[in-house]
């Protein structure tokens, strides 16, 4: 899709202020222009990079049915088969076949059931999106069924979630090696979001050559080995060494796509553009009295890596609130969950309690001491949440 003429931003200003809506179309109007034209966007993904399958053809065909109930057989024709690559200031960006447009919702899809359930178009959504005539942009109708979210907690009553990604085929963890202890407990808590949404969780270890001696190195290595254990991969990196970045195409093969995690300061955004090739990506200096370092990720969006499958990346997220995850608890730490099913009580926290499965097998060395403590430690920030929010729930 080429760049639109002055006159054609100039139309559409117009056609938008004509159709009504006052300064919440103005201020949508503002928006659009204040974002980047698609030509000027690199590494976008295709429509055939997203892996289209006879089944998502089959919803589409659906979803026509349902446009020409509402609106009519002229509309359903124009609804094609897109997938949503990048989210700006909440306007898609569609991969279709043979085009990416940028895209509105159309009214009765955003006020709509859809709309009253939460379910917006998020990256990795696959939708129904039309460009009628006259205008300059697609129209999402439809979010197709997805086949898994990535969500965390918004904050609020306990069923509130933010959809960050769809239909996933994998999470990466970023991490980063350095002086500082390693962050286990924001890997751990990565890794059960990462199951609860029914995908196998991979931690890369970024910045290897900040570690002073192989010993170090290892003794880390080791250590989130013990807590990620079989439920995923580990990889070490350097991208200033070019050091693991095959492996980490391996996690991403052409034609599947993965979430990528971490927080400012990981070098998620460094490892992004060693997979890249180029310096596609911001990335921002490293404080050196935390480690930490600055935003630099701004879009919520997905890139195409050379040879591989995609990325999506995500606003770093400076908290991951582990509410109503009880399922990816269990699915990560599935060895301990299933002794915590046959404790005495049934509220055991797996403390001093007597008839405690947990703490006989731990102290039996029959688990692993790494995963006992990261498993106890967000099974009671869980039932702290729970306490408040639904005080049914037994951990």
């Amino acid at each position: 899709m080429g760049k639109r003429s002055q006159k054609a931003r100039d139309k559409g200003k117009a056609r938008r202020r004509s159709a009504g809506g006052g300064a919440s179309r103005a201020t949508d109007a503002g928006i659009l222009e204040s974002l980047p034209c698609v030509d000027e966007l690199e590494n976008v993904p295709s429509f055939a990079d997203m892996g289209p399958v006879q089944a998502r053809r089959d919803q589409l065909e659906c979803a026509r049915e349902r446009v020409a109930a509402r609106l009519g057989e002229q509309a359903a024709a124009s609804v094609e088969l897109g997938c949503v690559v990048r989210l700006d200031r909440g306007f898609p960006l569609v991969a279709c076949e043979g085009r990416t447009l940028r895209a509105e919702h159309a009214p009765e899809f955003a006020k709509g059931e859809s709309a009253e359930a939460g379910i917006m178009p998020t990256v990795g959504d696959w939708v129904a999106v039309a460009v009628p005539p006259e205008h300059d942009m697609g129209v999402i109708h439809e979010v197709l069924a997805r086949r898994n979210v990535f969500a965390r907690w918004r904050g609020g009553r306990r069923g509130e979630f933010q959809t960050l990604a769809a239909n996933l085929d994998g999470v990466i963890v970023v991490a980063a090696l350095g002086a500082d202890e390693l962050p286990l407990a924001r890997i751990a808590r990565s890794v059960v979001l990462a199951r609860d949404c029914g995908v196998r969780p991979s931690v890369v270890l970024t910045k290897a050559d900040r570690k002073q001696t192989a010993e170090a190195l290892a003794a880390d290595v080791e250590r989130v080995h013990r807590l990620v254990g079989a439920q995923g991969d580990v990889v070490v990196t350097s991208s200033v060494l070019g050091e693991g970045l095959d492996e980490v195409r391996s996690l991403v093969p052409a034609g599947r796509v993965a979430m990528i995690l971490g927080e400012s300061g990981a070098g998620k955004s460094t490892l992004l553009n060693a997979l890249l090739g180029a310096d596609a990506l911001a990335t921002g200096a490293v404080r050196e009295r935390d480690d930490m370092g600055r935003h630099t990720t701004v879009a919520r969006m997905m890139v195409k890596l050379p040879g591989a499958g995609v990325i999506c990346d995500a606003p770093g997220l400076r908290s991951l609130p582990l509410v109503g995850h009880e399922r990816g608890l269990a699915k990560a730490f599935p060895e301990i969950s299933e002794l915590a099913q046959t404790c005495r009580f049934r509220d055991c926290t797996h403390g001093d309690e007597p008839g405690c499965a947990v703490r006989e097998a731990r102290e039996a060395g029959e688990l692993d001491e790494v995963r006992v403590e990261s498993y106890l430690a967000l099974a009671d920030e869980m039932r702290a949440s729970a306490s408040t929010l639904d005080p049914d729930v037994v951990l």
